[in-house]
């Protein structure tokens, strides 16, 4: 647990901004954690640390967080875990959900009581925290609360999480032309799992095109960033989606890639991605 901060520009994840000081109005305090998540975002750790600190001693819950993360990472500031640790515990007190899952994380790492634990994903999940909702959706499952998990599954979906959509898919839907529109929508927002699942249905169906095509993505293309290695990428494309063509001779299997290609290329024209929440990431 103790690596928590990482490509924080990149990373973006959803969090709380209230804030209540009694020295300063509203919209002045709003500004000035404004300001120390700006520097957190660019890297400023040094500067986000001055902002943060006399926030976060006047019981900021989002300002306890970030710091909390960069002092178990001594991130602009001298590391100090058990400070940092104290400092995270009592920001999931205040109710940041992020801190909340965090701390729900690292005590399930240590056995901790199941109940403090579905305490802390609760309280993330009673603030639109979709992260926590996936974890109590299962959780429910375990004990045999099928209505309960289909609910917080149902909320985390209409709160745009497509891991929700492919759990909805494959355990709530009666129909394959429900389950197929579920995967779908959950493969067009990046979720990779639900590509995979398409890619089997279309060669169950015999659509050797969408076969590769949902293939592909589930290998890994609507995770690229600029930096990409396409040459990885292709092998990686070739050696885990080639054997839904493979049987093709050469001139069919050639068009089918043609297929393949035009295929993607609708996909991307219509590709809205989203990134799954990540411990001390902003947005």
């Amino acid at each position: 647990m103790k690596s928590l901060i990482s490509r924080f520009a990149k990373s973006p994840a959803p969090y709380m901004l209230a804030l209540s000081l009694a020295c300063v109005g509203h919209a002045q305090a709003s500004s000035v954690l404004d300001d120390g998540v700006a520097a957190y975002r660019h890297g400023d750790f040094e500067k986000s640390a001055s902002i943060f600190t006399p926030l976060a001693d006047q019981g900021n819950a989002t300002a306890q967080y970030l710091l909390s993360c960069q002092m178990i990472n001594g991130a602009g500031v001298a590391a100090n875990e058990d400070g940092g640790w104290k400092m995270m515990k009592a920001s999931a007190g205040n109710k940041n959900p992020d801190a909340s899952i965090v701390m729900a994380r690292k005590l399930e790492a240590s056995d901790a009581s199941i109940d403090l634990i579905r305490t802390l994903y609760q309280q993330a999940a009673d603030q639109n925290q979709t992260q926590a909702m996936l974890w109590l959706a299962l959780d429910a499952l375990d004990q045999g609360k099928a209505d309960a998990a289909k609910q917080y599954l149902t909320h985390a979906w209409e709160a745009g999480d497509p891991r929700a959509a492919t759990l909805l898919a494959n355990r709530f839907t009666k129909s394959d032309t429900a389950r197929y529109q579920y995967l779908r929508q959950a493969a067009e927002h990046g979720e990779m799992r639900a590509a995979a699942y398409l890619a089997e249905e279309a060669k169950t169906l015999g659509d050797t095109a969408e076969a590769v095509g949902w293939c592909a993505i589930a290998t890994g293309l609507p995770g690229h960033h600029e930096d990409v290695d396409w040459k990885t990428i292709g092998d990686a494309v070739e050696k885990n989606c080639g054997q839904y063509d493979k049987d093709l001779e050469p001139k069919d299997r050639a068009a089918n890639r043609e297929r393949v290609d035009q295929f993607l290329a609708r996909f991307f024209d219509g590709y809205q991605p989203w990134t799954p929440w990540r411990a001390c990431a902003v947005k």
